[in-house]
């Protein structure tokens, strides 16, 4: 009877058993079981009316038999030091609280694209209560830690079924070739390109200078797990200082950074009258440290196909840039890969260099190093040199890296903070017809920017190759495994 419900009828049976869930809640003494009897049956009607509609948000990984609890990379990467006691329970209780972030911030876009925001606020009062009770039981953190897994995006049965073993090799000798045809770039000297690039910059009159990075990194570390928690305004400020310039060649219309917004018939594209950079907060682990990582992406409306042949292009193409920090506010590694994964390239500064892994030396995928990154010159806040990413036209691979002043020349871009409410990014956008709607399906694949790729690529096991992923799904690898936001992925490659 459910499933014959619209998106009308929906909103009104989960109001009115929202209503009937919040009044048990309430009329309840908050450690009975009929409280968690009736919580729990909400929750898992909601979960389940989410999973039909395909709104559910992929950003982050269920905890299995903990429904108000969820999990990332980086927080799973806390399991040995609280299983192992290097941790004290203050940092256990934050760590759950941050679970609990996560599931509260699904929920509410989860809930948004449902067309039900409205019970958002009982839903979450549901979930902190089960919580509450969850936490009496003397097993709770036993079973927890158990059951806490990071995400994974390869599917080993897809692995099987493509015959892995023997067709990752195809696959390598493809990424051997990818790597001939366009690492060399990196020894050209940018300038040669001026003439032809349009350079994107987020205007800054004055900016922050190392120091005082540094203290913020310091005064958003005072939490029981050291976490640099660079939020609302910090973040902006900070994102500004390390903002780089995005110089693109410019070949067709397809070269224009704009901002993804629903067309007429319902697929992504983008509206170039409004250049927009999105910035978000990621963490790694380096050295013993926990660091703060900047991460800015850029969308452009289309990889345009170069001939009948070309399986790469397709629909809506983004690229990332990502700076990580360290605790005095210095860059120590940049990186950079598509939105769909694909064409990860790091690039060192001199305060770090790269080590040995075992890709090196075996079939599996290494990380890229086409270049050390340019140091930086000019210290002086607000007129200091910013990083130059230099972008090809059509496929949008980055060719390389040089520094520079700001400057007022090219294209003003407007910064969007994509961890803040309502929109989070491109989780909960608003389309012509009034309803919200997720860039993103419920495995967190970009809807309608699926690439030819995938049909020959398909036994590496990564779902839908070469389309546009939601950011927590980027697997980029294909021989091997590797996830972009993988908290030990630096400090396996880099060294001090």
């Amino acid at each position: 009877m459910i499933g014959g419900m619209n998106k009308k009828h929906i909103r009104s049976f989960l109001v009115v058993f929202a209503t009937l869930a919040l009044t048990a809640c309430t009329s309840l003494p908050p450690d009975g079981a009929r409280v968690a009897d009736t919580c729990r049956d909400l929750i898992r009607r909601i979960d389940l009316r989410v999973a039909s509609m395909g709104v559910a948000d992929a950003a982050a990984a269920q905890v299995p038999g903990f429904p108000y609890l969820k999990t990332d990379r980086f927080l799973a990467s806390f399991k040995g030091e609280l299983t192992s006691g290097v941790r004290d329970e203050k940092a256990f209780d934050e760590w759950v609280e941050r679970l609990r972030s996560l599931d509260r911030t699904a929920r509410r876009i989860e809930l948004r694209n449902l067309g039900a925001a409205n019970i958002f606020d009982t839903v979450d009062d549901c979930a902190t209560r089960l919580l509450a009770m969850d936490r009496q039981d003397p097993t709770f953190r036993q079973e927890l830690m158990a059951a806490v897994r990071a995400p994974r995006h390869y599917d080993d049965l897809v692995r099987a079924v493509g015959l892995y073993p023997l067709t990752q090799w195809g696959a390598a000798w493809g990424f051997d070739r990818w790597k001939q045809d366009n690492l060399g770039v990196f020894d050209q000297d940018p300038a040669i390109w001026q003439a032809t690039e349009e350079n994107y910059f987020l205007p800054v009159d004055m900016s922050l200078g190392d120091e005082a990075v540094a203290t913020l990194i310091d005064l958003s570390s005072h939490n029981a797990l050291a976490i640099p928690d660079l939020e609302g305004s910090v973040l902006t400020d900070i994102a500004m200082r390390y903002a780089p310039v995005f110089a693109v060649e410019q070949g067709t219309g397809a070269d224009r950074i704009g901002k993804p917004v629903w067309s007429d018939t319902g697929t992504p594209t983008t509206l170039q009258a409004d250049p927009v950079v999105y910035v978000r907060l990621s963490h790694t682990r380096f050295d013993g440290e926990i660091l703060p990582q900047i991460v800015y992406t850029i969308w452009f409306p289309e990889r345009p196909q170069d001939g009948p042949f070309d399986i790469l292009g397709g629909a809506m193409d983004g690229v990332h840039w990502r700076v990580t920090l360290d605790r005095r506010g210095r860059p120590l590694v940049y990186d950079t890969f598509h939105a769909c994964g694909c064409y990860h390239l790091f690039f060192p500064t001199s305060l770090v260099t790269r080590v040995r892994v075992e890709e090196d030396d075996d079939l599996r995928e290494e990380p890229i190093v086409p270049r050390q990154a340019p140091d930086l010159g000019n210290p002086e806040p607000g007129n200091e040199e910013r990083m130059i990413v230099h972008i090809a036209r059509g496929s949008h691979y980055v060719r390389g890296l040089s520094a520079g002043p700001v400057g007022r020349d090219g294209t003003p871009l407007r910064l969007v903070n994509e961890m803040s409410a309502p929109s989070f990014g491109l989780r909960s956008v608003e389309n012509d017809a009034g309803q919200f709607r997720s860039f993103f399906s419920d495995t967190g694949v970009m809807s309608g920017t699926d690439r030819p790729e995938q049909f020959i690529l398909w036994p590496m096991g990564i779902e839908s190759a070469g389309a546009m992923r939601q950011w927590g799904t980027h697997a980029t690898a294909f021989v091997g495994e590797r996830h972009a936001d993988d908290p030990f992925l630096l400090d396996e490659a880099f060294t001090r």
